[in-house]
């Protein structure tokens, strides 16, 4: 039965469009809204997840802001071993053909670079902080690897999440280089004077490694500063000493 149209007053049709617009918004918060908690139980499974690990091998791309300047990046193939043993060979960006090999407390605690092309001639034996390394990183060799990025990470996190300074923008299940991941994506709220290691972030949890296997970090202006990416990741396959050897045959030291 069709009601006349005099029975609807102006006020009412005012009252429909409120409470639409309050069910409508009622409805996006429900649905877009994460708790940061769970960015905390995600971290918990990396942790656990790389407590087994022992060593793994993959290939490494970084793309790094330095000096203002977004770099052109790099990748490399890179073996690592527990507690800190690390090998890289540059296959791509600038440092095309460098071999740089870093043994925790071996090699009196210095990087050994062999630079590739007609320029590797003698292999240098460098402090991993010092300038003439840093002026082309963000970070030292000894900050590789997945064990940096999350005790970083945890240290970050943790303090934003108890003092309700971090939002989480997305979280959600997406396929990346062909595997499954967990993707993360926040941004830090600080307003108590604290200060984070950035002021957004994506991070990718592949959901069989579970471990950060893609991780970008954008400053307060947001652009990109830090961009890395491990793939072909292989857990645990049991490297020997001989991998982490200047000696080794196969490589230029």
């Amino acid at each position: 039965m069709m009601l006349p149209r005099r029975s609807i007053s102006g006020l009412s049709i005012c009252l429909v469009m409120l409470l639409g617009s309050l069910w409508m918004g009622i409805g996006a918060t429900s649905v877009s809204a994460f708790d940061p908690r769970e960015i905390l139980m995600l971290l918990d499974k990396m942790d656990s997840s790389y407590s087994r690990v022992s060593d793994y091998v993959g290939v490494f791309y970084n793309r790094e802001r330095i000096g203002g300047k977004l770099d052109a990046g790099q990748t490399s193939l890179f073996k690592f071993q527990k507690p800190f043993k690390v090998y890289m060979k540059f296959i791509d960006g600038p440092s095309k053909g460098t071999e740089a090999l870093y043994v925790e407390g071996g090699y009196e605690n210095k990087l050994l670079v062999r630079q590739g092309g007609i320029l590797g001639l003698m292999t240098f034996s460098l402090d991993p902080k010092g300038s003439l390394v840093m002026s082309r990183n963000r970070h030292p060799v000894t900050e590789l690897g997945f064990g940096f990025l999350l005790a970083e990470f945890r240290r970050n996190v943790e303090p934003a999440v108890r003092s309700g300074e971090l939002e989480i923008m997305r979280l959600t299940d997406e396929t990346f280089n062909g595997r499954s991941a967990t993707v993360v994506e926040g941004r830090f709220l600080p307003h108590g004077g604290r200060k984070y290691y950035c002021a957004r972030f994506i991070i990718h949890m592949d959901k069989e490694l579970l471990l950060p296997v893609a991780d970008v970090f954008y400053d307060g202006k947001d652009e990109m500063f830090e961009d890395y990416v491990f793939t072909d990741v292989k857990l645990n396959v049991g490297l020997t000493a001989e991998e982490f050897s200047r000696r080794n045959e196969s490589y230029r030291f």
